[in-house]
């Protein structure tokens, strides 16, 4: 039975507390900064909101396809950790351009759905990747479930941390407050990443049990399966709740209740 070593096990789920960061940053604080940094029109904004929610719609189609794009991939380095490092790269490009490049107008609103569409795509890699990798590390179960319940702690020390600090810091110069928590955010993203890609050793033996799988083959069990359908758009449906929810969550309270700074933050971590 191979079982988890110390070294994995740590390197594993301490390396979540990046990408959680990262991703209440963008989750959150992405629509709050556009809103109140940029001076757009009423039809440009708009524009900005739907193209944030026609990214989560495309989230839902593209997961399984990067999915079988991470699983059918074979490196020399591993299965799944060149792609835990490819994925955090990209996002930690991305992330920097999101809160550095501010052209005006209509301009900023190509840019935008640009680089959104991309910061998820890359999330996506780096997301699958990562929890693609656990079952990898242990086939023990107790050990499965201790190395899970490790990685949701860590995740979650990654959100109390940005969604707590995040709205006190951005005070005063909002545009350079968000410019300044964007690349350093980005830059704790990068350094768990290498933590999680140079720490963490696969099994191959594993890796190389496992069947390759067909997108076209998954497709047709979906839709000749009526409880699998329901089931799929039912989670579809709560993925865009919950970030719509993440989104827009901070501007409710803002407006109707005037909270903001440290009533955000006791919002954002309770």
């Amino acid at each position: 039975m191979n079982k988890i070593t110390k070294r994995n096990k740590w390197s594993y789920s301490v390396g979540c507390i990046g990408r959680d960061m990262v991703f209440i940053l963008v989750a959150m604080f992405i629509l709050p900064y556009v809103q109140y940094t940029m001076n757009l029109s009423v039809a440009q904004f708009s524009a900005i909101s739907g193209i944030m929610i026609f990214a989560r719609v495309w989230d839902a189609i593209n997961d399984p396809m990067m999915g079988m794009i991470i699983e059918n991939a074979r490196f020399k380095s591993g299965k799944f950790r060149p792609w835990i490092l490819i994925g955090g790269i990209t996002n930690f490009l991305v992330t920097i351009l999101l809160f550095m490049v501010r052209p005006s107008g209509w301009a900023f609103v190509v840019f935008f759905g640009i680089a959104y569409l991309a910061w998820g795509m890359s999330f996506t890699i780096n997301d699958i990747s990562y929890w693609s990798l656990l079952p990898n590390l242990s086939t023990n179960n107790d050990e499965h479930n201790e190395l899970t319940n490790l990685v949701l702690i860590f995740a979650s020390i990654g959100q109390f941390i940005a969604g707590g600090l995040i709205p006190i810091l951005v005070t005063g110069n909002a545009v350079m407050m968000y410019r300044i928590l964007g690349i350093g955010i980005s830059f704790i993203f990068l350094a768990f990443t290498l933590l999680t890609y140079f720490g963490v050793r696969e099994n191959p033996i594993l890796n190389e049990a496992e069947d390759k799988v067909d997108l076209k083959k998954m497709y047709k069990i979906l839709f000749k399966n009526d409880q699998l359908k329901v089931v799929a758009i039912a989670l579809l449906l709560h993925t865009i709740a919950i970030e719509l929810f993440l989104a827009f969550g901070i501007n409710f309270f803002y407006f109707e209740f005037g909270y903001g700074g440290v009533q955000i933050t006791i919002f954002t971590v309770f």
